[in-house]
């Protein structure tokens, strides 16, 4: 976790509503392409992330100091997909209005069932992220950190940074090969980085 992640959950766990806003923001897009991956439906991946940031909020008070942000709420995101696959209304509903057969549905299960959400592959995750972009040519590491943890378009780094859309699109193209290849084992967790 970062450290302004640290400080807006410390402002959450003293109910500030603001700083639920801020997190919210953040890791909706992220839990969005991580339970769509295994339930494509857009309302129930939706109804899961409403249901696992409220979760966060309701239980803020019984959090303890050093609770991983990310972990936390990716474990519920969990839990609660599973639960939607377990259940035999969400189970058939998911069946006739996606292109998921059966088979596919139980292997999105059973994928689900082994993911590693726990705080120790949230921390591993999070060095595996700074080695590489530690890997990355200087320029390159910027653009990257710009457009993915800045939330930043590529037109507004192009033009922060004094060099061509084209040069920021070729960065995030490169630092993102180096990603995929370093990141493989938690591709699911780690979308919200692929996706521009």
């Amino acid at each position: 976790m970062t450290g302004n992640e640290k400080y807006l959950f410390e402002r959450i766990r003293n109910g500030d509503e603001a700083a639920f806003k801020v997190i919210y923001n953040k890791y909706a897009p992220r839990l969005y392409y991580f339970i769509y991956e295994y339930i494509p439906l857009t309302d129930i991946v939706e109804n899961i992330i409403q249901d696992t940031l409220m979760a966060l909020w309701n239980k803020k008070s019984e959090l303890a100091d050093n609770t991983n942000l990310g972990a936390y709420l990716f474990t519920i995101a969990k839990n609660n997909c599973l639960y939607k696959l377990r259940d035999q209304r969400y189970h058939k509903k998911i069946f006739e209005l996606s292109d998921v057969d059966s088979s596919e549905l139980k292997a999105n299960m059973d994928a689900l069932v082994i993911l590693d959400t726990s705080q120790l592959a949230f921390l591993e995750i999070e060095q595996i992220i700074e080695e590489t972009l530690a890997q990355l040519p200087p320029q390159c590491r910027t653009v990257f950190s710009m457009s993915r943890f800045d939330d930043k378009k590529n037109k507004d780094i192009a033009e922060e940074l004094g060099i061509s859309v084209k040069a920021v699109e070729g960065h995030i193209t490169k630092a993102l090969k180096l990603f995929r290849s370093t990141l493989k084992d938690y591709l699911p967790i780690v979308a919200y980085l692929f996706i521009p």
